[in-house]
């Protein structure tokens, strides 16, 4: 009896011994992975990975990861500058080129950035901001403050698109048929690219405060063209 209880204990300890050595080798590939993406990506702060299941070990000798998520506080994506990022991936490769089978992601682009875009776009000194419902575009249309509320939308696989819904003067809501012709034709049709890497596609965007969030999905996706994007 004494002697079952003895390799009972020894078998314990030793079970112990090994969830520790797991989780200090799942804690050191985790800090490891957030430098890799510090160095590797621009603009990069308050960078968090967690990698889940359990062992960690025997998915690291069958060279695939089963989930990992991931955020940060801000990070560059699509091309643009993006807070409150958020990510989720499962089938994780641990050797290069590192392909993830199938994930998601989502972030805030900042107003500032869309501000950019339209202006490019439509021509017009425009000033871009956001609520939780509406994009609001502000310009100045002969001395008089102009203000454009528009709704984001999906309108291909890396583009989203902005659809006029009032236009607001100091003398109330007008058509936008009612502007000049070149301001009408300017803000008709406007849309904003995204560079998405090969296997990502624009899956959602909606209006939040500061930005649009934006939502992707993603399906054999090299993690390396994720960061150059």
């Amino acid at each position: 009896m004494r002697r079952l209880v003895g390799l009972l204990v020894t078998l314990v300890a030793l079970v112990a011994v090994a969830v520790v050595a797991d989780r200090v080798a799942v804690g050191a590939a985790e800090r490891g992975a957030v430098t890799a993406f510090e160095q590797q990506a621009d603009d990069v702060t308050g960078a968090q990975i967690d990698i889940t299941g359990f062992p960690f070990l025997t998915q690291l000798l069958r060279g695939e990861l089963t989930h990992v998520t991931g955020s940060a506080d801000t990070a560059s994506f699509g091309g643009y500058a993006i807070s409150d990022l958020r990510v989720e991936a499962d089938g994780v490769g641990t050797s290069e080129p590192y392909r993830i089978a199938s994930g998601a992601a989502s972030g805030v682009i900042a107003a500032e950035s869309l501000q950019e875009v339209v202006a490019e776009q439509s021509g017009l000194d425009v000033a871009v901001t956001s609520s939780a419902d509406v994009l609001s575009l502000g310009f100045d249309l002969f001395g008089a403050e102009i203000t454009v509320d528009v709704t984001p939308r999906v309108s291909g696989p890396a583009e989203l698109a902005v659809d006029v819904v009032a236009v607001r003067t100091g003398l109330g809501t007008v058509s936008v048929d009612d502007l000049p012709s070149g301001i009408a034709g300017a803000l008709s049709d406007l849309r904003v690219p995204l560079d998405l890497p090969d296997g990502v596609t624009l899956d959602s965007v909606a209006p939040v405060e500061g930005g649009v969030r934006v939502a992707v999905t993603g399906t054999d996706v090299v993690a390396e063209d994720l960061v150059a994007s």
